[in-house]
């Protein structure tokens, strides 16, 4: 995967790879959530199940670029949750 710059913004100008998002055909809870207060093992299953349909996505990448470079602060993007996209801004994953 190709570093992401900051500032360097061509997917915000043509979020056509949107449509072609696997996720589409799921609610949208599956990949945020209901709120804080979700048992963690109910977090940790749904998320696995969301990480799960990001592999098999032809656009993951350009929404895991997406997410990290609008900082995206809620839910799964490109296969990552918001912790380990932190993470990976801060160069921790590689």
């Amino acid at each position: 995967m190709r570093e992401i710059v900051l500032g360097e913004a061509p997917l915000l100008a043509d979020p056509s790879w949107r449509e072609q998002a696997a996720c589409l055909e799921f609610p949208a809870l599956l990949f945020f959530g209901l709120d804080d207060s979700e048992p963690q093992m109910d977090r940790r299953v749904r998320e696995d199940n969301a990480k799960r349909i990001c592999s098999g996505c032809g656009v993951r990448r350009e929404c895991l670029e997406y997410a990290l470079s609008t900082k995206e602060p809620y839910g799964i993007w490109g296969g990552l949750t918001e912790i380990e996209r932190r993470a990976r801004l801060r160069g921790r994953i590689n």
